[in-house]
């Protein structure tokens, strides 16, 4: 297990806000736990924080920029995403794309 040094002044608070925690989650957490629980969740907190305020071209450019860097990790989660979560991607988009791509809708096929 990884050691870190961090200031007194920090260790403080982190110890204090450590029942602010357990009231919000009704656990009683072991000190190691709970210290990894708040490094795991402030990336996401900062990311959310910082790309909240992307617009979102930026955002689909990094995206594919990532994709060009690690194609197989990035694809299959998005792959899996858009499988799973269909709200990323409105129904008259994926048409559109279907459409562009000379794939025909179910609705044309009966039109």
């Amino acid at each position: 297990m990884a050691t870190i040094e961090i200031s007194d002044k920090a260790y403080e608070q982190v110890v204090a806000f450590k029942p602010v925690i357990e009231s919000i989650l009704d656990v009683s957490l072991e000190f190691d736990r709970y210290v990894e629980l708040l490094l795991r969740l402030a990336p996401d907190l900062i990311l959310t924080e910082v790309l909240d305020r992307v617009d979102p071209p930026a955002l689909i450019r990094a995206i594919e920029e990532l994709g060009q860097r690690n194609p197989k990790p990035v694809y299959t989660f998005l792959a899996e995403e858009l499988q799973r979560g269909q709200e990323m991607v409105l129904p008259e988009k994926k048409a559109d794309v279907k459409k562009r791509f000379g794939f025909r809708v179910p609705q044309e096929y009966r039109e």
